[in-house]
């Protein structure tokens, strides 16, 4: 059996670790499980399936885990996840961690950096899946595609204003 491989899809030589990132997470499949559009125009929102509040929930709940976090515009649709998460990382020991810990440094054998961008979208995505498993009694069902889409925000250009309407508007502009 072939291997498959996998395209790199993050930016080279930027770790990951502190910065905003405008973020589209996709279901598998593109399946339409985490809500319906409701509504017209700008009067179109969101209506959350209890798998969409799940996701709701875990996904305002990723600063109690990774308190260096700071989530910004975010929008649920459908099959998909719009939003702007900023890492915040102080320098010069200003309280919030800024050493790498021993086996970063050594080398992971495979997996995001711990505290990365990566690290922290998978935790949220394996934690809604156990969960919505858990709730509709399956085992090993995949809620995620695999990987994430992200934009690094260059915060000097005005791009973050721009992305937030974007991610607002997504409703009014579904199919």
């Amino acid at each position: 059996m072939a291997l498959r491989y996998r395209k790199h899809i993050r930016l080279p030589g930027h770790d990951y670790m502190h910065g905003a990132y405008f973020v589209t997470l996709c279901t598998a499949y593109r399946r339409q499980v985490l809500g319906k559009i409701i509504g017209t125009d700008n009067d179109a929102r969101i209506e959350l399936t209890a798998v969409g509040r799940i996701v709701d929930e875990c996904w305002h709940a990723i600063p109690d885990h990774f308190p260096y976090v700071r989530l910004d515009e975010m929008q649920i649709m459908p099959d998909h996840l719009h939003a702007i998460i900023i890492l915040q990382r102080e320098h010069n020991n200003g309280g919030v961690e800024t050493t790498m810990a021993e086996d970063e440094i050594k080398g992971r054998a495979k997996g995001p950096r711990r505290g990365s961008l990566g690290a922290i979208l998978g935790a949220f995505k394996s934690e809604t899946t156990k969960r919505v498993n858990r709730m509709n009694a399956t085992n090993g069902k995949r809620l995620w595609q695999p990987n994430f889409h992200e934009r690094v925000i260059r915060e000097h250009t005005g791009e973050r204003g721009h992305i937030a309407q974007y991610i607002a508007r997504n409703p009014a502009n579904w199919r």
